[in-house]
């Protein structure tokens, strides 16, 4: 009766997850450079939103992914994932 069970629950929580929707998360990134001082020296270096490195994107198998970026570097920029 419990192994019946057991299973019974297993069977519906694989069909529960398969109706979750995936979703569209979105990220802007701001590309600009900033002094950033280390080891007793400043430096400038070319971040994103403000961090080296880049910000943690959480985002799950089936989501759809949206990333605006927007290079207020002086330089031309290259994002690689």
């Amino acid at each position: 009766m419990a192994r019946a069970l057991f299973f019974l629950v297993l069977a519906f929580a694989l069909f529960a997850s398969c109706l979750t929707t995936a979703k569209v998360v979105k990220f802007t990134f701001n590309v600009k450079n900033v002094t950033v001082k280390k080891l007793c020296q400043k430096r400038v270096i070319t971040a994103v939103n403000g961090v080296s490195p880049g910000p943690l994107l959480k985002v799950r198998e089936g989501d759809s992914l949206v990333v605006k970026t927007v290079n207020k570097s002086p330089y031309n920029i290259t994002i690689h994932w």
